[in-house]
């Protein structure tokens, strides 16, 4: 035997498929039962569909008339409003435009100065590079200059030390003859 849960699932089934829930469809749907106990069960359920969903009558013309100067009015104020708002949103953006705009000029400013100096910088490091390839230059003339009068200086030394020789070897010769001139 049917519950009466099962008997209004059952109905509910029907009528969301299309169909009327007729006590004949009823029981079939619920593999049977006593007639009795669905009619009893499927009149409870027919008070609980009207209890849940009330007659709807239209509106009389002079309510539906003025619901319709409310319904303007009111969209006409709900229209105002999202004027005012965007009027504000749009002062907004636009005092973010200018301030954008202001911070970019001072960017390319501050872009340009720092450009300025870079290649002010860039001029200077290649007059210090030329500066010090010169000098550079003249210490290796230096250097050559330093190491040709090192060789000089050996060179000369070798003379004087080979004329210093000379000189000693003339002295030791001069001094027997001058023991013997006279003395």
């Amino acid at each position: 035997m049917a519950s009466q849960e099962e008997i209004w699932a059952a109905a509910d089934a029907l009528v969301k498929a299309g169909g009327r829930p007729t006590l004949a469809a009823v029981r079939k749907a619920v593999g049977g039962g006593s007639f009795t106990t669905i009619s009893e069960a499927m009149g409870t359920w027919r008070t609980r569909q009207a209890i849940a969903e009330p007659v709807r009558e239209p509106a009389p013309v002079a309510v539906a008339q003025q619901a319709a100067v409310l319904a303007s009015e009111l969209w006409a104020q709900a229209l105002a409003i999202a004027h005012e708002r965007l009027q504000a949103d749009r002062e907004v953006l636009e005092a973010a435009r200018v301030d954008m705009a202001r911070e970019r000029s001072e960017a390319v400013e501050l872009a340009d100065l720092l450009a300025g100096e870079l290649d002010q910088l860039r001029a200077e490091q290649k007059a210090a590079q030329m500066l010090l390839t010169e000098k550079d230059e003249e210490i290796s003339h230096w250097r050559g200059e330093a190491a040709l009068m090192r060789e000089k200086a050996a060179l000369l030394e070798g003379k004087v030390a080979g004329l210093e020789q000379a000189l000693a070897q003339i002295n030791v010769r001069m001094i027997p003859v001058m023991g013997t001139r006279g003395d």
